[in-house]
């Protein structure tokens, strides 16, 4: 016997569905991500622009973006995972990022975070990251 009785249309039905097909028309596409090691490796070389946990380094000459945020600075996973999301919705929300053709970015965490909480990301250090990124995506 079915769940769900095959009269029901239950396909977009939902507001969550939408919400998603929504989100994923937002995202990054696959193209701006910029894989190659030795590409990587030359836009770190370039003089970054700072900030207190971030620092974002810029070549021209290419399209791409790249994130290193390394082990040593975010011990837990989820932190990692979370300043990730961070700099992709700060990056794909900036629409100057977007239509630049000739840029790549590679955003680095610099700094360790978590120092006066166990090494967890609390709150406090989410918003003075995402204030941060406001104004390093300009």
């Amino acid at each position: 016997m079915r769940a769900v009785p095959r009269d029901v249309n239950a396909s977009l039905s939902k507001p969550q569905q939408i919400e998603e097909i929504c989100r994923a028309s937002k995202s990054l596409p696959r193209s701006t991500r910029i894989s190659d090691s030795n590409l990587i490796r030359q836009v770190l070389g370039q003089k970054p622009q700072t900030s207190k946990f971030i620092a974002k380094h810029q070549l021209t000459g290419g399209l791409g973006m790249a994130l290193t945020v390394p082990k040593k600075l975010a011990k837990r996973a989820v932190d990692r995972n979370r300043i990730k999301r961070l700099i992709r919705e700060a990056f794909r929300q900036s629409p100057q990022n977007i239509n630049q053709a000739s840029e790549l970015v590679v955003f680095r965490l610099r700094k360790k975070i978590g120092e006066k909480t166990k090494g967890k990301l609390r709150e406090s250090e989410r918003q003075e990251i995402r204030k941060e990124l406001k104004e390093l995506v300009r």
